[in-house]
């Protein structure tokens, strides 16, 4: 029986550190033991976190699973949230931030295709804004970035001031991708 329980709280520290849903293969694989061990581990804990009093919840999404903050909860931890962004797209962010208001074509130019859908994923997390200008767009930094990246300030001229004075390396960077 303490073997089952132990199984449960390492299912259940894995699930904790996921950044993202998990297969039970994969969690098997992290828990060194068999798929059926997971899924039996798995429905255990889901019945704890619903007889709990708990702000968490172990939800099944497709085949995998995530521990998450139930929605009720999500107003109080919004600011709170850290952002995960792959380093393509906060490289991205950085250009965005620093050389704004630019164009989209423009930050095709210094980043690549893959802009394209660092722009999407930034717009959805509220980081950026685009307004359409003939055939681009121009983009800029929102509060939402100032705040999260603790800017007094979301005025872009100010913003890109911040940054430079944060880091010299940035300034040199973008002369040379002018």
């Amino acid at each position: 029986m303490e073997e089952k329980n132990e199984l449960v709280r390492i299912v259940e520290a894995i699930l904790f550190t996921a950044s993202e849903p998990i297969s039970v293969p994969k969690i098997a694989k992290a828990a060194g033991v068999n798929v059926k061990e997971i899924i039996d581990a798995l429905k255990k804990l889901q019945n704890e976190y619903k007889n709990r009093s708990t702000s968490l919840e172990i939800i099944e999404i497709g085949k995998k699973y995530l521990m998450r903050v139930k929605p009720e909860y999500h107003k109080h931890i919004e600011k709170l949230r850290e952002v995960d962004m792959e380093r393509g797209t906060l490289r991205t962010l950085a250009v965005i931030a620093v050389k704004q208001p630019i164009k989209l074509s423009k930050l095709a130019e210094i980043r690549g295709n893959r802009c394209y859908e660092h722009v999407k994923k930034l717009e959805e997390l509220g980081f950026i804004k685009t307004e359409k200008s003939g055939k681009t767009k121009i983009i800029t930094t929102t509060k939402k970035f100032a705040e999260y990246f603790g800017i007094k300030t979301d005025k872009p001229e100010e913003v890109k001031k911040f940054l430079i004075k944060k880091d010299s390396k940035l300034e040199n960077y973008l002369r040379d991708k002018k």
